[in-house]
């Protein structure tokens, strides 16, 4: 049985039918098998994490994110998870996902949103964010990689950025606020896929924009402070967008150790080469500011 023959006989069986079909499957992302699936006139997506996922993402505070995300009204509906495997069934939000726009027509609704998130009451726990990035380092060093003296250094800067900026005040936060998880639907913004959320820094979700090019982080975050960024409010996106680099750099350095470089068709070395050098250049970038 094919992941599509398998995801058609689990929402057949959740949903108590016999019509479920496959629509299409939605691009992006580098854990998951996500599709859209129509049973009974009606859309939803049902996600099955790929290998390894459970090393990255908590599945049960995924679940108590996404009972908090609820009170706000911004995420679809959530039908079914699955806490040991991860399997997610949830309503389908039609509409235009913001990757595939310009991003910056959408900043004023995006601040919005960021807004209602950030000033929420919302009960998560810490981001902790060096904590995830020790994980994932160690994740590659069980697999026989060693991490090459230009990561250390770059590494170490990145400790003198977090130390600069240690008394920002931490915040309910998605975390992975980019624009692939972002759709619009009518008048409303959808904020989807709440894994990774905690408490951190609000300029890190701005940070997360940069999946789209940097440039996007920019705008997104003159339009959330209202003015011109200071020296200190671009110093913190920069610092955030070195972080996700990097993180992104050990968790491509797994992947392809771990074989799904072949499995997927995706050479994870050179997205690992990608994120190490745009590390670097925001790096670089920090120092000028």
């Amino acid at each position: 049985m094919n992941v599509e023959e398998y995801i058609i006989a689990r929402v057949n069986a959740l949903m108590h039918t016999q019509d479920a079909a496959i629509v299409n499957r939605l691009e992006g992302g580098m854990s998951n098998y996500t599709y859209i699936v129509e049973t009974r006139g009606k859309k939803y997506t049902y996600r099955v994490p790929g290998k390894y996922a459970e090393m990255f993402v908590d599945r049960v505070e995924e679940w108590d994110n996404i009972q908090e995300v609820n009170r706000l009204g911004i995420n679809s509906k959530t039908s079914y998870v699955e806490i040991i495997s991860g399997e997610k069934l949830a309503e389908y939000v039609e509409g235009t996902i913001l990757s595939d726009t310009d991003v910056v027509s959408y900043n004023e609704v995006s601040v919005a949103a960021l807004k209602k998130i950030h000033n929420s009451d919302m009960h998560f726990k810490e981001y902790d964010a060096f904590g995830r990035l020790a994980n994932y380092e160690r994740y590659c060093r069980q697999k026989g990689f060693t991490h090459p003296r230009e990561y250390t250094e770059l590494r170490g800067r990145l400790e003198a950025m977090r130390d600069r900026h240690a008394d920002v005040p931490h915040v309910p936060c998605h975390c992975d606020y980019q624009p692939t998880n972002l759709v619009m639907a009518a008048d409303k913004l959808y904020v989807l896929d709440w894994e990774f959320a905690g408490l951190n820094d609000p300029l890190y979700d701005i940070a997360c924009y940069g999946n789209a090019g940097f440039d996007k982080a920019l705008s997104l975050l003159e339009a959330y402070v209202g003015h011109e960024p200071t020296a200190d409010e671009l110093r913190r996106l920069y610092y955030h967008r070195t972080f996700q680099c990097l993180q992104w750099y050990n968790v491509a350095i797994f992947k392809d150790r771990v074989g799904l470089s072949q499995d997927l068709n995706m050479d994870f070395n050179n997205v690992a080469t990608f994120f190490f050098n745009m590390a670097t250049d925001l790096a670089n970038g920090y120092d000028k500011l």
